[in-house]
């Protein structure tokens, strides 16, 4: 049986799958060594609506920066939430500042992308690679723009 490899079809280049999903997994074990972490069923995950409201604050987007662009594109056509085997629906982004919605817009690239629905044809050709790079260059923000984080981040 010739199994095909799971970026077969994925319109996202390779190197920058792997990479977001070690910023983010490394993001998240670092917010949970900081105590940014709610337990749920007896296991914990990060809390990662108390840290987009307390890093906002911390994290400055300058006119014209990658950074702008990226929390202008993930606020403005956000990622849609899966409800279904095949359905798709748009929901408001959490946060007050358009930094914590493109916080929350990042996780849910990350559920997207990890949980799938990347192979499908629903989305605009470059979208989904643009999707990726975008919440990456605001997690990364996010990790410059706190201390305490980038020591943690960075000592793992």
């Amino acid at each position: 049986m010739n199994i095909p490899s799971p970026f077969e079809g994925l319109e996202i280049e390779k190197e920058l799958v792997c990479e977001f999903f070690a910023v983010f997994s490394r993001l998240e074990y670092s917010l949970k060594e900081l105590g940014y972490c709610r337990t749920r069923h007896g296991v914990v995950h990060p809390a990662w609506w108390r840290f987009s409201e307390e890093i906002a604050q911390n994290v400055h987007v300058k006119v014209g920066s990658e950074l702008e662009k990226a929390v202008n594109f993930l606020c403005s056509e956000p990622p849609l939430i899966q409800i279904s085997a095949q359905e798709w629906q748009f929901q408001e982004l959490h946060g007050e500042r358009e930094i914590e919605k493109a916080i929350d817009a990042a996780c849910r690239v990350r559920n997207n992308l990890f949980h799938g629905g990347k192979h499908t044809p629903h989305s605009p050709p470059e979208r989904d690679q643009r999707l990726v790079e975008s919440a990456q260059t605001v997690l990364l923000a996010c990790v410059e723009a706190c201390t305490r984080l980038k020591e943690v981040y960075v000592c793992l």
